[in-house]
């Protein structure tokens, strides 16, 4: 039994080595690169953790979706605004909200089709079947976070100022 431990501390050890050269930005490009198809289907891939160095992340970005249902009625979903989210929704929602951030780096993804039959039947559920017949348009807006060195900084109180945004998908259903 104890080739099983040291089995699977093996295993442990070599998932951590490669989570580490994943994150780390001085990793070698090539060697994150081969690694990219064992970590997705690990489902354990990171990408940069850019939060704080070499860049830290300074875009804000919101989804927001236009349906128009088969009976004509046009309707607005919104995706989490943060500013207006308790603390206790932003740790129970986090893995959601992450969604939301990332899911528009996924051209053509095949969650585009749920996604959107459930944010049509979400945004009216009185209407049956409210996904049939209907067009959604997801949106994608963004709004830069100046630097630091700029000065003087914005108020936290200040809304971001959203550019108008570009679709990334028009979903019509049947």
């Amino acid at each position: 039994m104890p080739w099983r431990l040291y089995f699977l501390n093996a295993f442990i050890a070599l998932v951590v080595a490669v989570v580490i050269i994943d994150t780390l930005p001085q990793s070698p490009s090539a060697l994150r690169d081969s690694l990219l198809p064992v970590l997705v289907r690990l489902g354990v891939k990171q990408g940069p953790w850019n939060l704080f160095a070499p860049q830290p992340d300074h875009i804000n970005n919101r989804l927001r979706a236009e349906i128009t249902y088969r009976d004509g009625e046009h309707r607005e979903w919104h995706g989490p605004d943060w500013t207006k989210v308790s603390l206790w929704e932003k740790w129970v929602g986090h893995r959601r909200f992450e969604w939301y951030d990332h899911v528009w780096l996924q051209p053509s993804a095949p969650a585009w089709e749920p996604w959107c039959r459930e944010i049509a039947r979400a945004s009216r559920p009185d209407f049956e079947n409210a996904d049939q017949g209907a067009e959604v348009r997801v949106i994608y807006t963004e709004a830069i976070t100046p630097p630091p060195s700029e000065r003087p900084w914005r108020s936290v109180r200040d809304p971001m100022p959203f550019n108008e945004g570009w679709v990334l998908t028009i979903e019509k259903f049947e």
